[in-house]
């Protein structure tokens, strides 16, 4: 390149051009690409937007643009957050409510599981108010918090709003399997406060559900304490005694 650069100018631009075409063509992995698109509709639109930047708007800023629309494309799937109600069976385990299961006039169960970052706040708040629509009536309600990850100021400022409502309403909150960084988070925020100790249960780390299990107990014997409530569910199964499971 030093010694013959000058000899350059006699290759024919056309055998430049070709050249060039088949490198390119080769750089391409054509089977990967089909995957991705048979893959998902992200992976696709993530592709398809890439490619058509790096025609018509420059190659050095395609990539630029392609994980800027990246981070558009996965905040909506990031901020999805499911709940779960969960009960009490006749085999005192506790589970995934089923059709046709008996409901607790005491005591009302959620599993939430998603990220709790900013983008996740209104789909969190329209979960909270379904939860607190359907404890209409009871007089505990737990919320299982294993699977809640990344938390922030505020995903956890609703939080907050939920339990203090759902106290001043007469409905206790009980919070279990809470990991370590959401621990921080509502230590920090001043939970432990305004919110008994024994109504807060850290997730257990190598025992899956066990958290869950002393909550749901407590969460009786709170229940239990308010006087007799004509539940024949909780009546049947004496939950608030000692043998309880929970079904991963």
């Amino acid at each position: 390149m030093l010694t013959l650069a000058p000899l350059a100018r006699f290759v024919p631009r056309a055998a430049l051009a070709g050249l060039l075409v088949v490198t390119a063509y080769r750089l391409v992995e054509w089977r990967r690409i089909a995957n991705a698109f048979r893959a998902s509709r992200y992976d696709g639109a993530l592709i398809l937007s890439t490619a058509l930047c790096a025609i018509f708007v420059s190659v050095e800023f395609s990539v630029l643009i392609g994980v800027a629309v990246s981070l558009v494309l996965f905040m909506p799937r990031a901020a999805h957050i499911v709940s779960t109600e969960l009960v009490v069976g006749a085999d005192r385990v506790i589970r995934r409510a089923r059709e046709g299961d008996p409901r607790c006039r005491l005591v009302t169960i959620y599993d939430v599981e998603g990220e709790l970052f900013f983008g996740a706040a209104p789909e969190l708040d329209q979960l909270l108010a379904r939860i607190r629509a359907n404890a209409g009536g009871a007089r505990v309600a737990v919320l299982r918090l294993r699977r809640s990850r990344n938390p922030d100021l505020v995903c956890v400022e609703r939080l907050e709003h939920f339990c203090r409502d759902m106290s001043r309403g007469g409905i206790p909150v009980v919070l279990s399997g809470l990991r370590p960084d959401l621990m921080r988070a509502i230590r920090g925020l001043g939970f432990d406060r305004w919110i008994p100790s024994n109504r807060i249960f850290p997730s257990a780390g190598t025992t899956s559900g066990s958290s869950t299990v002393a909550a749901v107990r407590e969460a009786y014997r709170i229940a239990h304490e308010a006087g007799p409530g004509g539940c024949p569910h909780c009546t049947s199964l004496e939950i608030a005694g000692d043998e309880l499971y929970y079904l991963v």
